[in-house]
């Protein structure tokens, strides 16, 4: 019975994930000759991977768009930077909340001596 009931939600999961890598269907405006997705009722405008509207009116980049080294080297250089950045902040931040720890540290030592008559 058991085996059963895994066999069925296996088969439920596999099925949901088939129905997911389904693409959706497309539509070609004849007009303006741009490709649209249909999700149900709804069209949205498809667009191509370099974040141009998949039209045939807009062109598409023809330059070769492969990153050189140096492009990889000024980007780890910017990362670099980046991270350290944060470092230094994460460090401001971490004295910043010591400091009020020790204060709030302070105000309730002496919140609790008694006061003098």
């Amino acid at each position: 019975m058991n085996k059963i009931a895994i066999m069925a939600g296996l088969l439920a999961l596999a099925t949901s994930a088939t129905a997911q890598e389904t693409p959706p269907a497309t539509w070609r405006d004849p007009d303006t000759r741009c490709v649209y997705l249909k999700v149900g009722d709804t069209l949205s405008l498809r667009y191509r991977r370099d974040g141009t509207p998949d039209c045939a009116s807009v062109q598409q980049d023809s330059t070769d768009a492969s990153i050189t080294r140096g492009d990889l080297r000024e980007m780890t250089q910017q990362i670099t930077r980046s991270i350290e950045e944060l470092r230094r902040d994460i460090g401001a931040v971490r004295r910043e909340m010591e400091h009020t720890r020790n204060e709030l540290e302070n105000i309730r030592r002496e919140t609790r001596q008694p006061r003098a008559p």
